[in-house]
């Protein structure tokens, strides 16, 4: 193998490689065309010639590069592309070998080939196609080469990018932007969506009702057969019009009930909790007991989310075991033969912005992933279906990962 690779780096210092692959005739044949085609477009490329570059490929092109990300129209690749050509900061691509299939009609052409790059070897492959006359790429996939040895490897190392691609299908498909961060119990592994923003702060607005319940729930300020009374005052939900018990109150998230639990708690026993419990960012006053965690400056990010989440299902909380328990029996949202999905939503909203969360974990295969998303409306005028996004985005996921079976 090092023999081959240093014959091979030998012919690329030699220059053996700098010259176009020429036409295997001397005659006008269309693969000589298309040969010098493709040369030319190549050495285009390498001498910094824009317009004549973007010029060989049709108006309605499309170029498609080695990330995935990367599928550009002609137009849009013409646009992306011009800055490096201004810098000097083109690419010089040396064509190895190549192959061509014209069509029997002569007007259209198929082709793959190898080229030496910045990348090492790639391989290009597209389309040809005659307008007017004038031979142009209708189309060009540069895509890298991958040993059959390393790619394992490769995969692995690639992974994260991946599920990212994958998981921004889901959001797109609920119209979302925002964050998801999952992690895998058994490896610690982590990996989700928009990476960028796992450690950034955001309001816990109804999350908060995990810690709130703990805390209620160990100092006896509540206990699992509590009711929180309705006393007939108008609320924003008609399902809070009513005597609720703590689970009911928690799985309709009825705001006015957590905050009686937070004056009920006062905010110096809510602080050392915190405190004692590590979650962070929460900015607890007097003045603020029942709003602190629906706005202000308390902060909280998915990584800290998933790390409270991971120590409260393996009753790693300084916290009694029995009232451990009792949280994780109250927070299941649903049981199926397949999997348990325990979690709570959130929703707030900061300068005008929606965003909502879900925060959970869910059992399913014998393994447990924890995960926090957090969710915005494409559209901030339009949150009507907003509420039953949060779950339907995450559900989304773990069917794309077959974490669970396709529900129908």
């Amino acid at each position: 193998m090092k023999k081959k690779f240093l014959l091979f780096f030998l012919l690329i210092s030699a220059g053996l490689f700098n010259h176009p692959v020429q036409a295997l005739s001397s005659n006008d044949s269309i693969q000589n065309q298309l040969n010098l085609l493709l040369d030319q477009w190549h050495r285009d490329a390498a001498d910094g010639n824009h317009a004549a570059y973007i010029g060989a490929m049709t108006g309605d092109g499309v170029f498609i590069g080695t990330d995935a990300t990367e599928c550009w129209t002609t137009p849009e690749f013409g646009v992306w592309s011009k800055p490096f050509f201004d810098r000097k900061r083109t690419w010089n691509f040396k064509p190895v070998s190549r192959n061509i299939h014209p069509a029997e009609n002569n007007s259209v052409a198929w082709f793959d080939e190898l080229l030496y790059t910045q990348m090492g070897i790639c391989r290009g492959s597209g389309v040809l196609q005659k307008v007017n006359g004038q031979w142009k790429i209708a189309q060009y996939v540069l895509s890298a080469t991958i040993p059959n040895e390393i790619m394992k490897k490769v995969t692995a190392l690639k992974s994260a990018a991946d599920s990212s691609l994958m998981l921004k299908s889901i959001f797109d498909k609920n119209e979302l932007t925002g964050t998801m961060l999952i992690v895998d119990a058994s490896d610690g592994r982590a990996f989700g969506y928009n990476q960028s923003r796992w450690d950034s702060g955001y309001l816990p607005a109804s999350t908060f009702k995990i810690p709130n319940t703990l805390i209620g729930l160990e100092t006896g300020v509540i206990d699992t057969g509590y009711v929180f009374k309705w006393r007939g005052e108008k609320r924003r939900l008609p399902q809070w019009e009513k005597d609720l018990t703590l689970q009911e109150a928690f799985r309709v998230s009825c705001v006015p009930c957590f905050q009686e639990l937070a004056r009920k708690t006062g905010s110096d026993r809510m602080n050392g909790y915190l405190e004692k419990l590590k979650y962070p960012g929460m900015d607890v006053r007097s003045g603020n007991i029942d709003l602190f965690w629906l706005e202000g400056n308390s902060r909280i990010t998915p990584r800290q989310q998933v790390d409270f989440l991971r120590r409260l299902h393996e009753e790693n909380l300084p916290l009694k075991k029995s009232v451990m328990e009792a949280m994780k029996r109250i927070m299941v949202v649903e049981t199926t033969p397949d999997y348990i999905l325990s979690g709570k939503t959130g929703w707030a909203v900061r300068n005008g912005n929606n965003y909502g969360w879900f925060v959970g974990y869910i059992e399913t295969k014998g393994k447990v992933f924890y995960m926090a998303t957090l969710v915005e409306p494409k559209d901030q005028k339009q949150v009507d279906d907003f509420a039953a996004a949060r779950k339907l985005v995450i559900m989304g996921v773990f069917e794309l990962l077959g974490l669970i079976p396709v529900r129908k």
